[in-house]
């Protein structure tokens, strides 16, 4: 019996299985998405209200990630490593963005 030479130990750092979002994500930055969500969408009638890149950047994230309803934010809301990365500082819940 051959003995795999790997060791295998634990780890407090932050690990995500969405690590294929990244690159969609730096696509949008690349293209300046953000920019072209808020110049194209009406902007929150409060000054506590999401900018409209925040919904369209978290419904094209949701929905590249295999999302088929609103309630499938969650898995971006709760992935701390993946929103660390992207420098996600607000996700919207479902009930705002139905709204």
């Amino acid at each position: 019996m051959n003995i795999v030479p790997y060791h295998l130990s634990t780890t407090n750092d932050l690990l995500t299985s969405h690590a294929g979002l990244v690159c969609l994500a730096k696509v949008m930055q690349s293209i300046d998405f953000s920019r072209l969500a808020n110049q194209h969408f009406p902007a929150p009638k409060s000054n506590r209200g999401f900018q409209p890149a925040i919904f369209v950047n978290a419904i094209v994230l949701m929905l590249h990630e295999g999302g088929r309803c609103l309630d499938d934010l969650r898995h971006l809301r709760q992935d701390d490593a993946l929103r660390k990365l992207l420098r996600l500082k607000r996700v919207p819940t479902s009930d705002t963005l139905s709204d």
